[in-house]
């Protein structure tokens, strides 16, 4: 199950990376469109490629193994675990999994909304160097639709870790 949803998440963020802009400015300038594409490839490709680093670190734990915290403070799981425990446990892993991938989607959402209006204001543009003018505005917003997946992301964890202390305490 861990696989198949990593695997999704993974597949969903290729998938972002791949859905480039060409139609929209096809019929500008190849000078200006080029900007366009190198633009877009560096502000919105990075962040996904990031984004996509972090969801394989947030599906990837083992809760009969460990959580996402301080471990420390963790109680610990029994050496012969019951099956019960074992399906809770996996229950909730499955959850995490889909609130990760939930707000990797959100995510793709917030940047495709910056990339329109990236693309809108690259048309109204008369050369290439207005397009890579336009270039902070658009790396202002990936960077804060990332850093709101990275807080989510982070909270999701803790949520996690919560819930897999209650299970384990019984």
């Amino acid at each position: 199950m861990k696989k198949s949803l990593s695997l999704s998440a993974v597949a969903i963020a290729t998938s972002l990376m791949v859905s480039s802009p060409a139609p929209v400015f096809a019929q500008q300038n190849p000078e200006t469109t080029a900007a366009m594409a190198k633009i877009l490839g560096d502000v919105i490709g990075n962040t996904i490629r990031k984004a996509a680093e972090d969801v394989r670190a947030n599906t990837s734990i083992d809760p009969l193994a460990r959580g996402y915290g301080n471990d420390q403070n963790a109680p610990s799981v029994p050496a012969n675990p019951s099956d019960a425990l074992r399906r809770e446990l996996a229950t909730l892993n499955a959850q995490h999994d889909q609130a990760i991938t939930t707000h990797l989607e959100d995510l793709h959402g917030e940047l495709e909304k910056a990339e329109l209006e990236f693309q809108n204001a690259a048309e109204r543009a008369e050369n290439a160097d207005e397009v890579r003018d336009n270039r902070s505005g658009l790396q202002a917003r990936a960077d804060t639709a990332y850093e709101k997946f990275a807080k989510n992301i982070a909270a999701e964890n803790a949520r996690f870790d919560e819930k897999r202390a209650a299970i384990l305490q019984g």
